[in-house]
């Protein structure tokens, strides 16, 4: 389901799917033209389409069904974003995940976490996905369990941010 405000305050992207491995590819691609045409003056497409790819993926490795639901919420009004992943995963793979995002925060700087992510894991499958998001995409990341569902959300600026002025 695709929503669109035309009062220009908000627009939500909402899939519930059965993604595969080479469908991720397509949803980030889909995830960027949705941004790119409701929200084009935030430049923010790529980023956005990025932290989904990397959510979803993220789903995907760590889900123990099929079902994984999407939901991206572009608002105007308060400035915001909103991405969030939701699947079923198993108490072993939510531990990870936890892991993983407290490596993530663990740093202030979002670029010093991603080097640290790319230093501690550089030839592992996964691990850095959470801090690319942070750094790349200038999320903010938490993850929301109730059971076996869990919900990694990322929340930033709708406007994009000046990554070159944060690595100088």
């Amino acid at each position: 389901m695709i929503t669109h405000s035309h009062s220009g305050t908000e627009a939500v992207l909402f899939l519930r799917m059965r993604p595969s491995w080479g469908e991720v590819d397509e949803i980030r691609h889909f995830v960027e033209g949705f941004c790119a045409a409701a929200c084009p003056e935030a430049a923010r497409e790529e980023q956005l389409a990025l932290a989904t790819h990397e959510l979803v993926q993220n789903a995907i490795a760590n889900a123990v069904s099929a079902d994984i639901e999407l939901r991206l919420e572009l608002d105007r009004r308060s400035g915001k974003v909103h991405v969030s992943v939701s699947n079923d995963a198993h108490a072993e793979q939510i531990a990870v995940l936890r892991r993983r995002l407290d490596q993530a925060r663990a740093h202030e700087d979002p670029l010093q976490g991603y080097l640290a992510a790319m230093k501690e894991e550089p030839h592992s499958r996964g691990g850095i996905g959470l801090a690319r998001i942070r750094f790349e995409a200038a999320l903010e990341l938490d993850l929301e369990v109730m059971g076996e569902r869990i919900t990694m959300h990322a929340t930033g600026p709708l406007a994009a941010p000046d990554l070159e002025a944060q690595v100088a």
